[in-house]
């Protein structure tokens, strides 16, 4: 498992309101877990745990408290290909990336990108 960010590279001028985003992650992932800074210390604006197949694995998203940042930890490359994905087709033209911070490599997520180009472009680098 790995540590992944989708975020714009350049200070955006935009942020994401939080019940809007609980809300598309409750619509695409229905069992998701949400809590809305509910971790003490903590400078998420939103932490949510995503159920995915097979159990028990699950992803880890949490959004900065700037709100134009999500984190991906603890998170393989296909389920962040997957969200990131997602987060593209959900912020169209907002010029979100996938940050892969150990390498610093970077994807450009358009709303034409699909997951597998996503997944591609993370095992290429490799």
């Amino acid at each position: 498992m790995a540590e992944y960010l989708v975020a714009p590279l350049e200070e955006p001028g935009w942020a994401l309101e939080v019940d809007d985003f609980a809300e598309a992650l409750e619509r695409r992932w229905p069992g998701v877990r949400i809590g809305r800074g509910s971790v003490e210390g903590s400078t998420m604006a939103l932490e949510a745990l995503v159920p995915l197949e097979p159990a028990p694995r699950e992803l880890g998203v949490a959004l900065s408290g700037t709100r134009q940042a999500v984190s991906l930890d603890p998170a393989d490359a296909e389920s962040a290909a997957e969200f990131a994905q997602w987060m593209g087709s959900l912020l169209p033209g907002r010029g979100l990336h996938l940050i892969e911070p150990g390498s610093y490599r970077t994807i450009e997520l358009t709303a034409a990108i699909s997951a597998e180009e996503i997944l591609a472009a993370l095992r290429a680098g490799r």
